[in-house]
């Protein structure tokens, strides 16, 4: 649980400090980062770690949007 709860720490911020966000990206981006941390709370690791990879796939739409 410890491993998914830092992965979890470090995508989001990694994500919130990507410069130009835009404020949908980053309401999106805390919308499933919260998510996972209530999916984490409640034992669900399986529920987490798909948030994960939804938070990771919100950012990529953002790098793709900027190009």
């Amino acid at each position: 649980m410890g491993r998914i709860e830092l992965s979890l720490e470090v995508r989001f911020l990694a994500l919130c400090r990507q410069p130009g966000l835009d404020c949908r990206i980053r309401q999106d981006v805390y919308y499933v980062a919260e998510r996972a941390a209530m999916a984490l709370d409640l034992g669900h690791l399986e529920a987490a770690e798909r948030e994960i990879r939804r938070m990771e796939q919100v950012g990529s739409m953002e790098s793709r949007e900027n190009r």
